[in-house]
């Protein structure tokens, strides 16, 4: 009889188990020469946020591009508008192109935002929506209250919204594929 054979088992002809791998004895069951350090490291999880930072910057720019495009032609069609009927659009001075270059500067602004909460925040999207989507009601309300001719106003609201809306839809779009 074999150790740890008990009569059922020797009935039914057959061996138990092996018991090989765990030895009695407190032995590990392997060399010593393995027991150590082999000099193999795990690979380190990357640090940071699991983006590709490629896609993310080229995804910020375009949305810079598009934003800029969309308060130039804004701006543009707002001023064609007012000179259709021989009024001068009360603007604070600001050309088309400066409208453009605020809506670039506005989207980058807000790649580092989606960023910074990316980072520091659990759930980075909704912080984001609510964040720019009371920054764009802002942007909107606020030519509404200060601006003296309230068609320039409205005016210069509706442009801000221009400027606004695919800044909001474009980082929410892209932030959702850059995971790697």
């Amino acid at each position: 009889m074999y150790p740890g054979q008990d009569d059922q088992t020797r009935r039914m002809g057959q061996q138990p188990d092996s018991r090989a791998y765990s030895q009695m004895g407190g032995d590990p069951g392997y060399d010593d020469m393995y027991a150590g350090d082999s000099g193999y490291q795990q690979p380190r999880a990357p640090r940071g946020p699991g983006i590709d930072v490629g896609k993310f910057a080229g995804s910020v720019l375009a949305t810079a591009l598009v934003a800029g495009i969309a308060g130039w032609l804004g701006a543009w069609i707002v001023d064609a508008v007012f000179s259709r009927f021989g009024h001068q659009w009360a603007n604070g001075g600001n050309t088309p192109t400066m409208y453009a270059v605020y809506g670039a500067v506005a989207a980058i602004l807000a790649g580092v935002l989606w960023y910074l909460l990316l980072v520091g925040t659990a759930n980075p999207q909704q912080f984001f929506s609510w964040v720019v989507g009371l920054l764009i009601v802002a942007a909107v309300a606020l030519p509404l209250l200060v601006t003296v001719p309230f068609l320039d106003g409205l005016a210069a609201a509706i442009v801000h919204l221009v400027i606004g809306l695919p800044i909001l839809a474009l980082t929410g779009a892209f932030a959702a594929t850059l995971r790697r």
